[in-house]
């Protein structure tokens, strides 16, 4: 058995051959009675890595209203084990936003995979959100530091034969707009809100991709291309460390 997961899984309701099949799998497992309070008790002490949440055939309710706590918490995967195939309990459960639904009697081994992709997923998607809200956060601070720069005028001007539009976040030359990706798009904003200023490679990787596994040598290539690709180039190397933009001469 694969024992290198090291995960900790709660069952909420009894089932012993379950228990014993999951510890057999490397996991710490933790089994509680079906009811809110045994749950927030055994969340604040085992913190379990993922819940199997047993269906009651006389306790559904509790059951689903378990995962609707859950799925509010929004820290832990969870899914259901049920006997039971109605589609009106399958329907009432898909409500609550599981992580799976297994239909007594279930493998183990499809369990335990099903088990490892909830994680793997969840923790995923946790960091996407988490990258998303950076993200979100360090564009709005950038448009703020960009019209601060200027607050008394619509464009800031970069040198005699670029301007810098705040209304839409373009690049002007001689008035004419300059066609951009997003990726160049973002680019320029960041190096017009840090005008004058060289901004580091980690900087720029992390503002243009995100969490996307990217180097410093896709940093140099975007930067290289849309150099080319302007009439005359406007961000400067600063000797491996990062690029910037020139301020305009007063």
């Amino acid at each position: 058995m694969n024992s290198s997961s090291m995960l900790k899984v709660l069952i909420i309701g009894e089932d012993e051959k379950l228990n014993a099949s999951l510890k057999n799998y490397g996991y710490g497992v933790f089994s509680i009675p079906n009811n809110v309070l045994e749950l927030q008790n055994a969340l604040a002490v085992f913190h379990p890595d993922v819940v199997l949440i047993t269906i009651e055939a006389k306790r559904s309710d509790e059951s689903l209203r378990l995962g609707e706590f859950l799925h509010q918490l929004g820290s832990i995967p969870f899914m259901y084990l049920s006997s039971h195939v109605k589609d009106s309990l399958l329907f009432k459960a898909l409500k609550t936003h599981p992580h799976g639904y297994h239909v007594k009697p279930y493998d183990i081994e499809s369990l335990y995979t099903s088990i490892e992709c909830a994680f793997y997923c969840f923790k995923k998607g946790q960091k996407y959100q988490t990258t998303i809200h950076q993200l979100r956060s360090e564009y709005e601070y950038m448009k703020k530091r960009a019209f601060n720069l200027k607050s008394n005028t619509s464009k800031i001007k970069i040198c005699d034969c670029y301007q810098y539009k705040l209304e839409n976040y373009s690049l002007l030359y001689h008035n004419l707009e300059i066609k951009m990706t997003k990726k160049e798009r973002s680019l320029i904003m960041l190096l017009v809100a840090e005008l004058g200023t060289i901004v580091d490679f980690e900087r720029i990787l992390s503002f243009v991709w995100g969490d996307a596994t990217m180097t410093y040598n896709d940093v140099r290539t975007l930067v290289w291309r849309f150099n080319k690709k302007i009439p005359q180039p406007i961000i400067q190397n600063a000797s491996g460390i990062g690029y910037y933009i020139e301020s305009a001469r007063a």
